[in-house]
């Protein structure tokens, strides 16, 4: 059963923040007292997330109830560990949470929307906006039933910024509303009693604080609109301004502003109204989740939101000949994985099998249900091949797309890689998604033969997996068949949703070394892997004692799991070796952390832009943590970046909120790769330390990448890329590919430091590709003749969709103009710039009108609503007769109106035609008024006869 807003009046937002993009704004503005848009979201998608485990009673664990949440802030750890207990990593659920808050705050960041009037509910577009969020939520819909999650929550984010935009920018609240509209963002209603451009609706203001500036007759007949924004559209005469510092357009009639963004009057002239337009907003927010819910299952609702107890099993298999005891390990440690997990009721979400040899590669097998995945296991067989080196990265690509973040994946092979120039693209990946990448390689990289007596392998072949795993913070095992039944194993010790990095290393040298790792509390089940031919091992708790463990070695592969309890502080390794070597130290805990990059926004919506893909050098840079599970007994102090030569940059950490959300500026980014971790204290001063597997590396440019998300099979699909340098380089070399098809676009772009680039391309659909699959376009930007320099990165998920499904909309078209002022019949051409035309089109496109360009004219066109509709004015002097407009709507479909001067003897024509029509008119309204007394008349008679045209009696 659903809940449809939980009660809301028992629950408390967590306050202390702005109505704006996220929690920096209050550093920022000083809006301290208010809320965000992070805040709004992040408490309906806990209310939503609450209502689902409410109806849905776990099978063995005692059912939640209301009652222990009502009048309390709920947080993920209080829901989801009241739901799961131990069972469940919170890791997936904040992931999820960051992207869809992220998504949110970027509707005022990105160039694309932050002055979009009809995603914001801006210059009385209205009716536009609505119909936009009813189109969005049709693609929110498609991603979720594609399964494409990310996408959907990118959706997701938007829609819920544009729904609360409307209750903090229009008038709907000053009209006395003490619920939320009704029929905003409900498929198959619209909105209604909107004022028209030519009614005024607001007075003058000269305060700060606006009070009482809608105007009387709006306020009475309870029309809706909403206040203009800058220049563009231009604000009418008597129309309301959105208000605040930022606002050019609150200057002119009628001064003043109307938006209740923040509880601050510097900001906000309704900011008493404030707290009332957060509460609708979050209702709202409320009850377009819950509706969403019932479009689609709870556990598709689950997944897009995050609530899950372990992402995936991922493979990514060797499938050639000599590979047939990896398969069979393989296909064992699935079947062990699968039964532990149905024992403990936590499956993993998805199970992941990409194939690959020479010179195939895919396709990618991809299931939720395990017995699924284990024929498909079964049905590969190794076969053929023989030759080194084999397509094993465009496997792992594929994997990277399509495994959910914050995964590992297993690899199995024993041959290298045919395909490196993909490495630069997988690392971007890894990076980006957060992923752990470990492979089981079943060759001695020492040894001089192989697969085939044939050919003379290079001894470092397997250098660049070594390179991946150590970037991901996965490990390389080389073994052979006689032991990987064994190795393998290393896969259950990871299927954990609470596995955390304790300590990691990969040397480029041996001898003898010393390294510490540190246990504090939280831990438990501590496991220690060493890749390499260690001649002496000892390991020494906190106290100098020696402790053995259980150790199992398998050729040049060591693994020592800990007994618990264990010694609370630093433990030593001592090693002794010949070679090179790996150590790779885990633990199970509940407290982990995520963290990202972002830079401060200044400007209309101050905020912080989470740079989602890599970290920018010369940017001001704030790191921020999500700390996961922290005790109530701990606190973080400060967050370190260690470049690989373990140069250790450190900087203090602010506490923004009681969700355990941590901030730090970083004054300058590492050169080269680096790690984060955290560290902080509980109890009595006792340490605590964690950190993120992956290593990442600056870059200096950022990729953006705009694009219609639905595509037809068979078509050439327009992608517009934007890059922007903030370093010195001038020269960048650009490559766009996608994982449906070997093609690629590689073009240079030369640009000044500090500047933006855009380049529209194409990309090719192929013809085989059913509905519903998700295309996968990846853009990376390497600088000219440097392979020093990490490359940027982005990627876009594309759904591809039926011939039939492109729209369901009638194709837009010009409308009729009209004129609005015209150029004289006989002009003298010296005097033509003297004089001016003008003409409107009332553009009644579905999904509303999202630019608006001059391709052919001298004149300017603006923009303005006109009772929900979308007015187009052009003006022009009248040495230029005619002008071609291009109009493109919000679904990017565009098309040409052209426009031709009217002159006085047109307008005079019209004048003639106005007149000649008032006296047809006024002979049509006398006749029907004559009919109209004869017929009372006949009817007063009583006559008793009534012919079926004179209807019913009265």
């Amino acid at each position: 059963m659903l809940l449809p807003f939980l009660l809301l009046g028992g629950l408390a937002i967590p306050g202390g923040h702005a109505f704006f993009p996220n929690f920096w704004s209050k550093v920022l503005s000083f809006t301290w007292g208010s809320f965000t848009h992070q805040d709004l979201t992040e408490e309906a998608v806990l209310n939503v997330t609450l209502q689902i485990l409410l109806d849905n009673k776990h099978p063995t664990r005692p059912p939640l109830h209301w009652e222990d949440f009502e009048g309390k802030t709920l947080t993920a750890d209080a829901i989801l560990g009241a739901y799961y207990g131990d069972e469940v990593s919170l890791r997936p659920f904040r992931a999820a949470m960051r992207q869809i808050v992220s998504a949110n705050a970027n509707m005022d960041f990105l160039n694309g929307t932050r002055n979009d009037p009809i995603r914001h509910f801006d210059s009385e577009r209205v009716r536009q906006g609505n119909s936009l969020l009813l189109r969005a939520r049709e693609d929110l819909l498609r991603n979720v039933r594609a399964k494409e999650y990310e996408g959907a929550r990118e959706i997701l984010g938007q829609i819920l910024h544009s729904l609360q935009d409307f209750y903090s920018h229009t008038n709907w609240v000053e009209l006395g509303h003490t619920g939320i509209h009704p029929d905003l963002a409900t498929p198959g209603k619209d909105i209604d009693s909107i004022a028209e451009v030519s009614e005024q609706t607001c007075t003058d203001c000269s305060d700060v604080s606006c009070q009482n500036n809608i105007a009387a007759a709006i306020q009475k007949r309870h029309l809706l609109t909403s206040g203009y924004y800058g220049e563009s559209p231009v604000k009418p005469q008597g129309k309301c301004s959105h208000g605040g510092p930022f606002d050019d357009s609150k200057e002119r009639s009628a001064r003043g502003g109307i938006n209740k963004d923040t509880a601050t009057a510097l900001f906000s002239p309704h900011h008493f109204l404030h707290e009332k337009a957060a509460q609708l907003a979050l209702k709202a927010s409320i009850k377009f989740l819950s509706e969403l819910r019932g479009d689609v299952s709870d556990r598709d609702m689950m997944r897009l939101l995050g609530v899950s107890a372990f992402p995936a099993l991922s493979f990514v298999l060797d499938t050639t000949g000599s590979m047939g005891e990896e398969i069979t390990s393989a296909r064992l440690q699935s079947r062990n994985i699968i039964q532990h997990q149905r024992m403990t009721l936590l499956d993993p979400d998805y199970y992941i099998l990409v194939p690959f040899n020479d010179p195939s590669f895919g396709p990618v097998y991809k299931t939720s249900d395990p017995e699924e995945f284990l024929k498909a296991l079964d049905s590969l067989h190794a076969l053929g091949g023989g030759d080194e080196p084999e397509m094993c990265l465009s496997a792992l690509q594929l994997a990277l797309i399509n495994t959910p973040p914050h995964s590992e994946i297993f690899v199995f092979t024993d041959a290298s890689s045919k395909d490196a120039h993909l490495r630069s693209t997988v690392e971007a990946l890894i990076q980006e998604r957060k992923m752990k990448v470990s492979f089981l390689i079943t060759e001695d990289p020492s040894r001089s033969s192989a697969r085939s007596r044939r050919e003379v392998l290079h001894p470092n072949r397997f250098d660049l997996y070594s390179d991946l795993a150590s970037v991901s913070g996965g490990q390389i095992v080389f073994t052979n068949n006689q032991y990987i039944s064994e190795v393998a194993k290393i896969i259950t010790d990871s299927a954990y949703f609470d596995v955390v990095t304790l300590f990691h290393v990969q040397t480029l040298e041996g001898g003898i070394a010393h390294h510490v790792f540190l246990v504090d509390e939280f831990i438990h089940n501590v496991t220690l892997y060493i890749n390499g031919d260690v001649r002496e091992l000892r390991i020494h708790d906190p106290t100098g004692r020696k402790q053995n463990g259980r150790r199992q070695s398998f050729g040049k592969f060591t693994r020592v799991l800990l007994s618990d309890p264990l010694q609370v502080g630093n433990w030593t390794i001592y090693m002794k070796t010949v070679e090179p070597y790996s150590i790779h130290v885990q633990g199970r805990s509940s407290f982990d952390f995520l963290y990202y990059f972002g830079t401060p926004i200044n400007g209309s919506h101050p905020g912080l832009y989470q740079l989602n893909n890599q970290p920018v050098a010369g940017v001001p840079t704030i790191l921020v943590v999500d700390a996961i599970g922290l005790p109530d007994s701990a606190n973080l102090s400060d967050v370190s970046l260690t470049s690989r030569n373990g140069k250790t940059q450190t900087a203090e950490l602010q506490n923004i909120n009681q969700a355990g959300l941590f901030a730090a500026k970083i004054s300058e980014m590492p050169m080269g790769e680096f790690s984060v971790g955290v560290r902080g204290q509980y109890g009595r001063g006792r340490g605590l330390k964690r950190e993120a597997p992956q290593q990442l590396s600056a870059s200096e440019c950022i990729l953006e990448m705009s694009s219609n998300l639905l595509v037809t099979p068979g078509t050439s699909h327009p992608v517009s890329v934007k890059i922007t340098n903030y370093k010195e380089s001038h020269c960048y070399s650009v490559t766009i590919s996608n994982d449906v098809s070997k093609d690629s676009n590689t073009f240079r772009i030369h640009m000044e430091a500090g500047k933006r680039v855009v380049k529209t391309t194409e990309i090719r659909v192929p013809n085989n590709l059913e509905q519903n699959t998700i295309v996968t376009v990846m853009v990376k930007a390497d600088v000219c003749n440097s392979k020093s320099q990490t490359p940027c990165f982005t990627h876009l998920s594309l759904i591809v969709i039926g011939e039939n499904e492109t729209s369901t909309a009638p194709p837009p078209v010009c409308p009729q103009p009209s004129y609005l002022q015209f150029c004289p019949t006989s002009l003298v051409p010296s005097r033509c710039k003297d004089f001016q035309w003008r003409s409107m089109l009332l553009v009644t496109d579905i999904d509303g009108i999202k630019s608006v360009r001059v391709v052919n004219g001298s004149g300017t066109a603006s923009q303005y609503s006109d009772a929900g509709n979308d007015a187009i004015e052009y003006t022009s002097h009248c040495c230029d007769l005619q002008a071609e407009l291009l109009l493109t709507n919000h679904k990017e479909a565009a098309w040409n109106c052209s426009l031709y001067a009217p002159t006085a003897a047109l307008q005079a024509e019209h004048k003639a035609h106005y007149l000649l029509m008032i006296p047809l008119l006024l002979i049509l309204g006398v006749s029907l008024g004559i009919c109209y007394f004869q017929r009372k008349r006949r009817r007063s008679t009583g006559s008793g006869y009534s012919s079926p045209e004179d209807g019913e009696k009265d």
